[in-house]
C-alpha cells in the first residue's frame, strides 16, 4: 500500500538522520585475530572481525559441554545434586600434565553436578569434561557426537573431537558468540557459576582464570563471566559478557598473543558495545519522538466511532480535509465510478442519491443540483482526494472538527 510505503520511506529517513544526530562508535582497535560483539538481548552483531572463519576454541569448548550439561538437567535426567562418577580415564586426564591446559586433579570417586560444573568454568578442568562426557552418553566417542549435533542445533559451525578443548578442534568466534547467547538465555543459572571468583576443590582454593573478575588491571565493572581458552594453536581465546544498566554485551575474542592482549581487547570490545547500545538507545528515542510528533500532526477521520484507514494520509487544504474519495465514499456504501476522459467522479448512494465531482472543479452536484465547495477534488499518488466535510453533508451525515487530536468526526443521521 503507498501510505505503508510512505511511512517505510519515513522511518528510514529518519534513521539517517539519528545517524548524523547520534555518531557511530569509532571502530575499535584490537589485537585478535576474530572477534565479535553482540546485543544479548536482540543477537544484533554489534562488531565483528573475521568472525565466522574456523579456528581453535581450546577451553572455551567447555561451554558446549556445560551447556549439554544444562540441557540434561532441564530434561530431568540429572539434577545439580547428581553424583557423577569419576573414571579411571577422567582422573588420568584431569591430571594429565602432557595434556594442555589447568591439570587439576579428580581423587574423589565422584562429584556433585554443581562441583563439576564449577571445575569446568573456573579452574578449567579437563577430567571434569571426560566425566560428564562418559556419564551422559557412555562414552567420549558419543558425547563428541553429541556436542557436534547440539551446536548445529542452535546454529554454530563446529569441527567438536573432544569435549574439553585441550586437543586442537575448530569452531568460528560468532559460533561461540551464539552459544554464549543462547546459554545465558536459556540457563542463566550459569551465570552463578561463571561469575564465581574461586572455588575450594579437594581443600585447596582454585580460580576462576577469567581475569575480568578479579580485582587488577584485567579488572572489568559488571563482568560475570564466561570462558576463558588458551593452547598452543589457539593463542589466548576469551568469551565474556557484562551487564550495565539492564543491558548485556557478549564478546568473543580468539588468537590473541598473550592474556594483556586478550583481556585488553576484551575490555575494548564490552565499552564499545555499551557505546553501541547507548547510540542505539538514543537513535531509538529519537526515532520515536520524531514519529511520535508525526503522528500528533496526522489527520484522522472517525465515521460512527471508527477510525477509518487510508492509503493516502488525509491532507489539509485551505482548512478543509481532503480524504481518498473511493474510500470516504464507499464507507457510507456508495458506488462510485470513474471517468477519465472528463476525470468526473460519480457516486450512486444507497438512498440513490447521485453525487459528481470533477478533479480540478469546486462544483459538487447532489442529483443535478449544484453548490460551491471550498477545494477542488486533486489527485495524490493515483488518489483522487475529496473535501471529507462536503461529501459527508451530502450523504446526509454531520461533521464536527476536534482541533486537539486533529481528527474529523463523522456520524451519521
Amino acid at each position: 500500500m503507498v501510505m505503508k510505503r510512505a511511512v517505510l520511506i519515513l522511518c528510514v529517513v529518519l534513521l539517517l538522520s539519528s545517524l548524523i544526530g547520534v555518531p557511530a562508535s569509532a571502530a575499535p582497535s584490537i589485537h585478535a585475530q576474530a572477534a565479535i560483539v553482540l546485543d544479548f538481548e536482540t543477537g544484533d552483531i554489534l562488531f565483528e572481525r573475521d568472525a565466522h572463519t574456523m579456528r581453535v576454541p581450546a577451553s572455551m569448548t567447555k561451554l558446549v559441554t556445560a551447556f549439554i550439561v544444562y540441557e540434561e538437567i532441564a530434561a530431568g535426567r540429572l539434577t545439580m545434586d547428581t553424583m557423577i562418577p569419576i573414571s579411571r580415564n577422567a582422573a588420568r586426564v584431569g591430571s594429565d600434565r602432557n595434556l594442555q591446559g589447568n591439570p587439576v586433579p579428580l581423587p574423589s570417586s565422584a562429584y556433585s553436578v554443581d562441583h563439576l560444573l564449577h571445575l569446568l568454568m573456573l579452574p578449567s578442568s579437563n577430567g571434569g569434561c571426560i566425566a560428564f562426557a562418559e556419564h551422559i552418553s557412555g562414552s567420549v566417542e558419543a558425547f563428541v557426537v553429541l556436542m557436534n549435533e547440539t551446536g548445529k542445533s542452535i546454529g554454530m559451525k563446529t569441527e567438536f573431537t573432544n569435549p574439553h578443548g585441550a586437543i586442537a578442534h575448530y569452531t568460528t568466534a560468532h559460533s561461540m558468540g551464539i552459544l554464549t547467547r543462547e546459554f545465558i538465555s536459556k540457563y542463566p543459572d550459569i551465570l552463578r557459576i561463571s561469575a564465581a571468583k574461586s572455588m575450594t576443590h579437594e581443600g585447596a582454593t582454585l580460580n576462576n582464570t577469567n581475569f575480568l573478575l578479579h580485582d587488577g588491571s584485567q579488572f572489568y565493572q559488571g563482568a560475570d563471566g564466561f570462558k576463558t581458552g588458551t593452547i598452543r594453536e589457539s593463542g589466548c581465546c576469551l568469551s565474556s559478557t557484562a551487564e550495565r544498566d539492564g543491558r548485556r554485551v557478549i564478546v568473543v575474542v580468539m588468537n590473541t598473543q598473550n592474556n594483556d592482549q586478550r583481556y585488553g581487547d576484551s575490555r575494548t570490545l564490552l565499552n564499545f558495545g555499551f557505546a553501541e547500545l547507548a547510540r542505539k538507545d538514543a537513535e531509538k528515542t529519537r526515532r520515536d519522538a520524531e514519529l511520535a510528533k508525526i503522528e500528533a500532526e496526522r489527520i484522522k477521520v472517525i465515521l460512527d466511532d471508527v477510525h477509518m484507514e487510508f492509503d493516502v494520509d488525509p491532507q489539509m487544504v485551505n482548512d478543509r480535509t481532503m480524504v481518498p474519495m473511493r474510500a470516504i465514499f464507499e464507507a457510507f456504501g456508495a458506488q462510485v465510478e470513474w471517468e477519465d476522459a472528463t476525470k468526473t467522479i460519480t457516486a450512486l448512494t444507497p438512498d440513490e442519491d447521485v453525487i459528481v465531482l470533477r478533479i480540478g472543479s469546486r462544483t459538487i452536484e447532489v442529483n443535478g443540483v449544484s453548490s460551491e465547495i471550498d477545494v477542488a477534488p486533486f489527485i495524490v499518488n493515483s488518489r483522487t482526494l475529496v473535501p471529507a466535510k462536503f461529501v459527508a453533508e451530502a450523504m446526509g451525515a454531520t461533521v464536527d472538527w476536534d482541533g486537539a487530536t486533529r481528527t474529523v468526526i463523522i456520524k451519521t443521521t
